[in-house]
């Protein structure tokens, strides 16, 4: 079993950022990368926080990121927006579709935001929470092409999908707490793999198959053989078909363009992302809202729970109690993911010496 230990998550942004900074970022781009990974790891989703490091570094590389590109409106037409992200860091195109749509959601109550050519968005958990930060309801369809396909189509045994991710926030009440919905349309996020892989654990059942199409718990069979097998959509032809539904929508209609052979490539994540933003008060108003969502949430808790589960929790929770854990605690993260960010820093002539006094342990 792979060792843990757990770090300050202001000391990990100062690392994170201070890799960036190094490789050629500005001090604000350097900071918005690191605020985005970390507030994944901050929320459970370790596979979304600082082990993408790597992967960014690895895509500067490779040209599938362009650390001096800047997004770019290149369509306003009031309440829809469409955005080329020139294939820059998912934290700057991120924030500037989100930017631009809570904006047109607050005029017209609301926007229809369609973001293509971004490098990898992170955790999309992230962007709902910026629309609820201003009172915001928001849907979020993602789908991913420049990389080779992880999910195999509902059926077949062959990767053919991105994970592509749907996520669904709705503002909270004084008694309630914002319901965040964030899934991939596979069983487990790749990411997830990669974390079992570092902490030598195996996977849930049901969540990958082998080359040969065989039912697999072993991290090792994708991150040892880029061919190695597929993970398997959720909810088995629902989640398959919401997969297809994010490429559709965020890969065809946003104009990010679908996993399909000629656009898989090594160490790139190009992400499209279709948002739909929404302003309650357009709607008569949030507080007319508020006694139903308040009296659906006590009704659903109100139910006993299941064996093995402590009580009945509400989409979002789970990040929120995780987060109370960790600023508290620290983040965990295990000696493998620690020992890939020195290495990817190291290529960017960032010593470990550095990191681990950015981090405050040395």
């Amino acid at each position: 079993m792979s060792g843990e230990r757990r770090y300050d998550h202001q000391g990990l942004r100062r690392a994170i950022a201070l890799v960036f900074v190094a490789s050629g970022a500005d001090d604000a781009t350097s900071n918005a990368v690191a605020d985005m990974l970390i507030e994944a790891n901050l929320s459970g989703h370790d596979s979304h926080g600082i082990q993408m490091v790597k992967h960014y570094l690895e895509g500067m590389h490779d040209d599938g990121m362009r650390l001096d590109a800047r997004p770019e409106l290149i369509h306003d037409g009031e309440a829809v927006l469409r955005i080329d992200g020139h294939l820059a860091l998912g934290a700057l195109t991120g924030a500037f579709a989100m930017e631009h749509g809570i904006a047109a959601a607050r005029q017209h109550g609301v926007a229809l935001v369609a973001l293509a050519n971004s490098h990898h968005l992170g955790r999309i958990g992230y962007w709902a929470e910026r629309c609820l930060q201003d009172g915001l309801a928001s849907l979020h369809f993602v789908n991913v092409h420049g990389h080779r396909p992880l999910v195999a189509a509902w059926g077949g045994r062959q990767a053919r999908l991105g994970t592509n991710p749907v996520c669904i926030g709705v503002p909270g009440t004084d008694a309630t707490e914002p319901f965040v919905l964030d899934m991939a349309t596979s069983k487990i996020a790749f990411g997830k793999v990669g974390v079992a892989y570092d902490k030598d654990e195996t996977l849930p059942d049901g969540a990958m198959i082998s080359k040969t199409g065989e039912m697999t718990r072993d991290p090792a069979t994708m991150i040892e053989d880029e061919f190695g097998g597929a993970l398997l959509s959720m909810g088995e032809h629902k989640g398959g078909g919401l997969a297809v539904v994010c490429e559709l929508l965020a890969g065809a209609l946003a104009g990010n363009r679908t996993m399909v052979p000629e656009r898989q490539h090594a160490n790139t994540i190009i992400n499209g992302m279709l948002s739909i933003i929404i302003d309650p008060d357009a709607l008569g108003g949030f507080d007319a809202m508020k006694a139903e969502i308040d009296g659906l949430y006590g009704y659903i808790r109100s139910s006993e729970p299941m064996a093995g589960h402590d009580r009945v929790l509400i989409a979002g929770e789970p990040e929120r109690l995780a987060r109370a854990d960790r600023l508290e605690h620290g983040v965990p993260l295990a000696d493998a993911a620690w020992a890939d960010f020195v290495e990817a820093a190291a290529s960017r002539g960032v010593a470990a010496a550095d990191l681990e006094q950015a981090v405050g342990t040395s």
